[in-house]
């Protein structure tokens, strides 16, 4: 993703575009394996020396807040941050607790048909979010 559709992203998002939240967009946005807090301070500390732990937390939260991203708990109890805002499930490795992206339109179709024609009494489906268990070949 270049510069400018960062840039966009983030003040799409109502927030004032700055180099951190640039370059904590970049490291979440440019990787499928759902990153961790940590994962994105480690990609960025070297070439932005001044930018703590805490400003990543903040900014992903901040990002989390104004939809840019979104975050989930994995089944570690760990916070993680995916970039991708639309329909899609994860595939999770028991094994590695490796989380990847898996996009089948068909599948999102069925599962979206289901909710539309079984409703939740006293509930409103918003997003629904599939993990399929299971461990690399």
């Amino acid at each position: 993703m270049n510069i400018e559709a960062v840039k966009n992203k983030i003040v799409e998002g109502g927030l004032k575009f700055t180099h951190q939240r640039m370059v904590i967009y970049e490291a979440v946005s440019s990787t499928h394996n759902h990153p961790t807090a940590e994962w994105v301070f480690e990609q960025i500390k070297e070439n932005n020396p001044s930018i703590s732990l805490g400003t990543v937390y903040k900014t992903l939260d901040t990002f989390v807040n104004a939809q840019i991203i979104q975050k989930f708990v994995d089944n570690n109890g760990v916070m993680r941050f995916d970039a991708i805002l639309e329909a899609h499930s994860h595939l999770y490795d028991k094994e590695t607790n490796e989380i990847r992206d898996y996009q089948n339109k068909e599948l999102e179709t069925l599962i979206k048909g289901f909710f539309e024609k079984n409703k939740i009494k006293d509930f409103e489906v918003e997003d629904i979010s599939v993990v399929i268990k299971g461990h690399n070949k």
